[in-house]
């Protein structure tokens, strides 16, 4: 990679519709069961006008949807409880009726600390974004000190209703998460057993670290025999076999019915656990916010319009992501989509539909952008947009022709001030944190070769080689460039994941440990990085383990 502005500024990622397998219709419905039932609740009891908040509220299903429900347990609390918090600052700013300024301050304190929280604890999509919008909509819907806690108490309810509801598959499918992960895991090995290249190896080694994380987590027969599929997934990544087909077909079998007795007796490694996140490696991200947010919102502040908070949401949604580039790439994604969303919403309210039938198209919308917004960002915004715009009309009853061109002119221009703000404030840390990267990986790299049999060397290099695909991630998407080219972060990263198949197994292979040798892995590494390859671009994604 050049490190120029015109690759950083690729238009190609923003189209790619991204292959999920499984993990989609479940949660989907399970985010409408959550926005349903309250929303049904208020409405049987009268008490509509709490509607918006109970599906600010609600926003608490999006996050953890595939994630064990020890992990859930663990993080949705939080994701509730900072909902709830950022309902209340908005629904303050709102009641006290204070000044645009001040409503700006309160957002943009929201999105930063959401930000950094969604970054520490690795929260995973939609990251921060949702407190904002949940601070955004209280704080200019029409409120009073009289109502605040009704609608504060609306929000905090939904959301311990939608942690209830998220924790249900505890008792009805309890391996359910242990069961996709291993599937997931499996067909990612298979994928790049099929098409060796350094794109597929990543995903594939990254697919087995959650794996084997899920189900450290979790102990029975089931899960101990997916523990054994797994481990030969794991035997299979590091000594290829002619196994894609086999391997696929089992995972595919995994998720549903009864669990197959693995064939092959191997033992998985155990997970390596994540190193600590430092607050350090945010603030060029949390600075970003923090720009950003105080400035898209001042400048939207001065048109008078009702939902200036719409260029805050819109600027906080494309700097959740990692660098420069994947900023960009979201900035695309939110336009087209808010764009189409808007016309389907132009057609929504051309019905004259009722508050109650408005409600109804927030559920369908939901459902609908939950089924497809992990495909692809830009196709989840075409159903995410009526349903805001739905929401929006609600609680300011206005012509809809220039509701639907606010939603659409503050989205654009939230959207670019963004792009703006990250070609302006560049992320100096990147380089020196990959850098750093580079020369652990390669000191693990040799711990090992030194001491093939030891465990921790071992784990070592394995965290070693996340932390360095983690910064590469990272500076690749930089306008700047890292000061190290793409080829020998792969060189780099491929003669750790050479040595790790080398040690792997009860005895290591000598001759391997002490000649190098290319593997067609490598070879479609240099055909990655010469083609552009998305991977060494530094593709959107939460910044977890995955």
């Amino acid at each position: 990679m050049n490190g120029s502005l015109l690759q950083t500024l690729r238009t190609r990622d923003a189209l790619r519709i991204t292959r999920m397998h499984g993990g989609v219709l479940v949660p989907a419905l399970r985010v409408g069961v959550s926005y349903a039932v309250p929303i049904l609740a208020l409405l049987a009891s009268g008490l509509l006008e709490l509607a918006p908040f109970a599906a600010l509220g609600a926003f608490t299903s999006l996050y953890c949807r595939v994630d064990t429900y020890a992990r859930r347990a663990r993080l949705l609390p939080v994701v509730a409880v900072g909902l709830t918090a950022s309902v209340a600052a908005g629904a303050v700013a709102a009641a006290a009726d204070a000044g645009g300024v001040v409503k700006v301050l309160v957002l943009a304190a929201v999105a930063t600390l959401s930000k950094l929280l969604a970054d520490v604890l690795r929260l995973g999509p939609p990251g921060g974004l949702m407190f904002v919008f949940a601070a955004g909509a209280a704080a200019y819907s029409p409120q009073t000190w009289d109502g605040f806690t009704a609608a504060v108490a609306a929000a905090a309810a939904s959301a311990a209703l939608s942690f209830l509801i998220s924790m249900l598959g505890a008792l009805l499918h309890p391996t359910g998460p242990h069961r996709l992960a291993t599937a997931r895991a499996l067909l990612a090995v298979a994928d790049h057993l099929k098409a060796p290249s350094a794109a597929s190896r990543r995903r594939a080694h990254a697919s087995v670290h959650q794996a084997l994380t899920a189900l450290h987590e979790r102990e029975g027969r089931a899960v101990a025999r997916l523990r054994g599929h797994l481990a030969h997934a794991v035997h299979l990544l590091h000594h290829p076999a002619e196994e894609a087909d086999e391997l696929r077909a089992v995972g595919r079998r995994l998720r549903w019915g009864s669990i197959a007795t693995p064939v092959h007796d191997r033992t998985p490694p155990r997970p390596v656990p994540a190193e600590r996140a430092r607050l350090r490696a945010f603030r060029t991200n949390a600075a970003r916010m923090v720009v950003a947010s105080v400035v898209t919102g001042l400048i939207a502040s001065t048109f008078q319009l009702d939902h200036a908070y719409w260029a805050v949401v819109s600027v906080s949604s494309v700097l959740q992501s990692h660098n420069t580039a994947t900023t960009w790439q979201r900035a695309l994604q939110r336009s087209g989509g808010t764009v189409a969303g808007g016309l389907l919403a132009l057609g929504i309210f051309a019905t004259d539909p009722s508050p109650v039938g408005l409600l109804l198209v927030v559920v369908i919308c939901q459902i609908a952008a939950e089924l497809v917004v992990m495909a692809n960002y830009g196709l989840g915004l075409t159903f995410a947009t009526p349903l805001a715009l739905c929401l929006a009309a609600l609680g300011h009853p206005a012509d809809h022709f220039h509701l639907v061109a606010e939603r659409v002119a503050m989205t654009l221009f939230g959207a670019l001030l963004g792009v703006a703000i990250c070609l302006v404030l560049t992320n100096g840390q990147a380089r020196a944190r990959l850098r750093r990267a580079l020369e652990d990986c390669r000191r693990a790299t040799q711990d090992l070769r030194s001491s093939p049999t030891d465990p921790d060397a071992r784990n070592g290099l394995l965290r070693a080689v996340f932390a360095l695909r983690d910064a590469h991630l990272v500076a690749a998407g930089e306008p700047l460039g890292p000061p190290h080219g793409d080829q020998e972060v792969l060189d780099t990263e491929h003669e750790a994941y050479r040595l790790l198949a080398a040690t792997t197994g009860s005895r290591p292979v000598v001759a391997d440990l002490a000649h190098p040798t290319p593997s067609r892995a490598s070879s479609s590494a240099r055909s990655d990085t010469n083609s552009g390859s998305p991977t060494s671009r530094g593709r959107g994604r939460s910044s977890t383990r995955s």
